[in-house]
């Protein structure tokens, strides 16, 4: 009989033994594996007696996927996320593997041993940003979530929409994230791409169309303030459904004043934001929003969506305008730099060691809690 004897931690809290959805552990969209190496890495830390084995693609090899000291490993032979979650991790609880429960990220488990950190449900709300091929594979999304024993999400304004779109029987926690341990840890170096300290604007994201780039270019090209020597700088990959581009953007690229670049270590990305002049974030929808955050961190002057979820993260730490009104971010974007000018102005906007919001501890602690009841109730 399982669990006959309970083993406990040092201090008193039951040992659970966790079978970890690791699909992104090797490669994926970079925030999806950022979350997943961050909880890891922290849940060893704080509750290092508990075990963690990570479920991850047979494609990889040991040495690609390099463990954590004391963390396991087990291959998954299934080749999509929805189905290695759905049908083959939940096949190690029923065959009598000792582990307690299940932890997944966006796509859930048919079983009420098993917690998943839906990330977002926008495709639900704002269909219109998505294929109809993303559409598809997303919708597995909510369907394994009313399927699952808990669902757990990053932020209120999330678990609010969650909730809305969809019949989850408990309320859906909200886990918060912090800030990327290498970024923190990185030593800021200027990147091959010559820009000038406070002689550039940024933007950070993924490239679709939610992510709303043609109206930032847009006001950025309005607004007179880009050049060649003054570029709007735009850092991310393309992902998923893109707009068409206008001849403005077009003739802003061509000139030298949009600069596209698609990926840039983090000691170069940290340089970026502690040396921009302005950090802009017109998206139409986030789950979270992690960007800005990290922005606003290092001290840069952020232009952010008025949108209720960087409202909840940001808060007092940007400006926040109206993401679809180009005239209003053109305005923004001019009154911001003026007043940057003015005020010569260097300190940062947060205190430096202290994240606006989220805290991978709290993370963890809120995703062992829900994980440890699911155990308790096996």
């Amino acid at each position: 009989m399982r669990h006959e004897t309970k083993k406990h931690g040092k201090d008193g809290d039951r040992v659970v033994r966790i079978l970890v959805d690791a699909y992104w552990w090797v490669d994926g969209p970079y925030s999806n594996r950022l979350v997943l190496r961050e909880i890891v890495g922290r849940w060893r830390s704080a509750f290092p007696d508990d075990e963690l084995v990570l479920a991850i693609p047979s494609k990889w090899s040991d040495s690609e996927a390099e463990l954590p000291v004391g963390v396991e490993r087990i291959p998954t032979r299934m080749r999509r996320h929805p189905t290695i979650n759905a049908l083959e991790l939940p096949l190690y609880l029923k065959r009598g593997r000792d582990f307690d429960a299940i932890f997944l990220q966006n796509f859930g488990a048919p079983t009420s041993n098993a917690a998943v950190l839906v990330h977002d449900v926008l495709f639900q709300s704002n269909p219109e940003w998505f294929t109809p091929i993303e559409r598809l594979y997303l919708s597995a999304i909510p369907f394994l979530a009313k399927r699952t024993g808990r669902v757990l999400t990053t932020t209120r304004h999330e678990a609010d929409r969650v909730s809305t779109y969809n019949a989850i029987s408990a309320e859906v926690a909200v886990t918060g994230l912090g800030l990327s341990t290498t970024l923190l840890e990185s030593r800021s170096r200027q990147p091959s791409h010559p820009l000038k300290t406070r002689g550039f604007l940024l933007t950070v994201g993924r490239l679709n169309i939610r992510k709303n780039l043609e109206n930032t270019i847009a006001a950025a090209i309005e607004s007179g303030a880009v050049s060649e020597d003054f570029p709007l700088v735009v850092v991310g990959q393309r992902s998923g459904r893109l707009p068409e581009s206008s001849e403005s953007v077009r003739s802003g690229v061509a000139s030298g004043a949009i600069v596209f670049i698609e990926f840039v270590p983090d000691e170069e990305l940290r340089w970026m934001y502690e040396n921009c002049a302005l950090f802009c974030f017109l998206s139409l929808g986030e789950g979270y929003g992690l960007p800005p955050v990290e922005a606003a961190y290092f001290g840069a002057r952020v232009l952010v969506s008025d949108i209720p979820v960087l409202r909840e993260n940001l808060g007092a730490c940007a400006q926040y305008v109206d993401p679809h009104d180009v005239p209003a971010i053109s305005s923004a974007i001019t009154t911001l730099l003026a007043t940057a000018a003015r005020e010569q102005d260097d300190a940062p906007l947060s205190n430096p060691g202290s994240p606006i919001t989220g805290d991978w501890d709290v993370t963890v602690e809120t995703i062992r809690t829900a994980v440890a009841d699911l155990a308790g109730s096996r």
